[in-house]
């Protein structure tokens, strides 16, 4: 399963439910700042971060999203956060 977080507060969330960092992951810009993704991936987390943020309440732009995350991941069940 590939997780697609669009909000720290859903980073953190899913995270500490997890009581580790699900991969791979795919981020919203501005999520996670450049020095928590180097860290995180030296870790050995594989973690892409989107370069244009997404608004989390903007359906058409989340399923423009999903729709990169499939090209990357071919067949992958994606997690999506969501929060109406």
């Amino acid at each position: 399963m590939v997780y697609f977080v669009l909000t720290r507060a859903g980073f953190d969330e899913l995270s500490s439910q997890h009581n580790m960092l699900p991969s791979p992951l795919w981020v919203n810009d501005g999520v996670l700042s450049p020095s928590e993704i180097s860290d995180l991936r030296d870790a050995g987390s594989d973690i892409t971060n989107f370069v244009k943020s997404i608004d989390p309440h903007d359906m058409p732009a989340i399923t423009d999203a999903i729709s990169t995350v499939q090209e990357h991941c071919p067949g992958k069940r994606i997690w999506v956060e969501y929060a109406p």
